[in-house]
């Protein structure tokens, strides 16, 4: 275990091993701990094992935030904890969660887990929140842990299976397992009713990619937007309701083969636009693979961000901030899927969603013979994929190879959409996706 020097400035620089949680002990002070967070976070515990040599158990107790509660303060409290423990014989662990789960719900678990550990450090964390307030806070989140059984869990799981999908059954489970999994990690309850519980729906892997044909109509449709007006918002036109940031996005979405939560919460510090060769440097914090990823930004994808830049309030980090929020973050990644559900709705293009445009990027990539290693770097798929030497050993980022890539899909792109506008002149000398007289439903 890794371990820190009983000192306020080591302790105030400490910070996650590898972007993970890590957990150091604290030297010369028995049973002091502190954890931090892969945000840098950093909470006090103190570890102790009460029972004898058949019973003992492992137990972290919660001091506090030390950013809050200072080295002095810490000791003294892991001194009292260990008294209680060995001299006293009492579990003071045991007692605080016997206390608090008197009264505790899963609604209450819900939100401590995703105020301190979903929000800070998982990029899912927004669609977490949607799943919780469609399907679980109108009834479960009530349920008291001191009551929770499974039983209830697999009522929970049918209901949402019956009432909406079978699909959104199992995202409920799943994010059911992941709180109380955390709980269970964190000391707040012994087990978890739900460990390996059923799924009912059967996941099937997509396979749907757009023909150049859906392409370009796609494309056109979101370049009539331009043109939206007053007008064209009173009348309720269908296919016109779609904010300029949600053109941005799907358009970025095509562009770069990026996932939607990673485009939809781009932070303006992450763009360096106005240096020779563009970059976009996405965190590891809001990937899937946990690893920073570098992506080489050719012209059109450079001038979609800076539009988006341009347009978002100065005092919003992100590049497209939510208009209807009082505090700053980005606009919801479920916003992107239903404008765009409604407009190959409108366009009579059969089911697609955000991320069958990233699938389309990945095939026509093949389809123009990019190496598949060049592919999954652009799409920053697991290492793992790419085999263990580059998982482990290789750290070049390979820029010039997918600004190479990139490029090389851009000027397809640009070859499909051939016919599609780029400003008012050109629009007028093209037919339009929509119609635009009186009688337009």
């Amino acid at each position: 275990m890794p371990s820190l020097k009983a000192n306020h400035r080591v302790i105030a620089a400490a910070k996650p091993a590898h972007g993970k949680r890590t957990r150091y002990r604290i030297e010369g002070v028995e049973g002091l701990w502190l954890d931090v967070s892969a945000s840098g976070r950093r909470y006090w515990y103190v570890r102790y094992q009460p029972g004898g040599r058949q019973t003992r158990k492992e137990r972290w107790y919660r001091l506090g935030d030390a950013s809050s509660v200072g080295l002095a303060d810490a000791s003294a409290r892991a001194r009292d904890v260990l008294t209680d423990a060995y001299a006293k014989e009492k579990d003071p662990h045991a007692e605080r969660v016997a206390k608090r789960s008197e009264t505790l719900t899963f609604g209450d678990l819900y939100q401590d887990w995703y105020d301190r550990h979903a929000a800070p450090t998982l990029a899912r964390a927004p669609t977490d929140q949607s799943i919780f307030r469609t399907h679980i806070e109108g009834g479960f989140a009530k349920q008291r842990l001191t009551t929770l059984t499974r039983a209830d869990v697999g009522k929970l799981r049918d209901k949402v299976a019956k009432n909406s999908s079978p699909i959104a059954s199992n995202n409920v489970l799943i994010l059911v397992n992941r709180v109380l999994n955390w709980a269970v990690d964190e000391g707040l309850i012994e087990f978890n009713p739900a460990s390996r519980m059923r799924k009912v729906g059967q996941v099937k892997p997509r396979e749907r990619v757009l023909s150049e044909d859906d392409i370009a109509k796609f494309w056109t449709a979101l370049a009539e937007m331009e043109t939206m007006t007053g007008d064209h918002v009173a009348r309720g036109e269908a296919g016109r309701m779609m904010s300029p940031a949600t053109r941005s996005v799907l358009r970025l979405l095509l562009l770069t083969g990026q996932r939607r939560s990673e485009i939809v919460q781009a932070e303006k510090s992450e763009l360096e636009l106005n240096i020779a060769e563009p970059v976009w440097t996405i965190p590891g914090e809001r990937t899937k693979n946990g690893l920073l990823h570098r992506l080489p930004l050719c012209p059109r994808a450079k001038a979609e961000f800076a539009k988006a830049v341009a347009a978002s309030p100065a005092g919003s980090r992100y590049v497209f901030p939510s208009p209807v929020s009082d505090v700053d973050e980005p606009i919801l990644a479920t916003t992107v899927t239903r404008a765009m559900d409604r407009l190959v709705t409108q366009l009579k293009i059969s089911k697609v969603s955000p991320h069958d445009l990233r699938r389309t990027v990945g095939t026509e990539m093949a389809r123009l013979g990019l190496p598949v290693h060049v592919r999954s770097l652009v799409l920053n798929h697991s290492p793992m994929s790419r085999g263990i030497t580059d998982a482990v050993y290789n750290r070049y980022a390979y820029d010039k190879e997918k600004r190479e890539a990139l490029m090389t899909w851009e000027a397809r792109l640009r070859r499909i959409t051939l016919k599609t506008v780029q400003s008012p002149q050109e629009h007028s000398q093209l037919k339009p996706a929509f119609r635009r007289d009186d009688s337009n439903p």
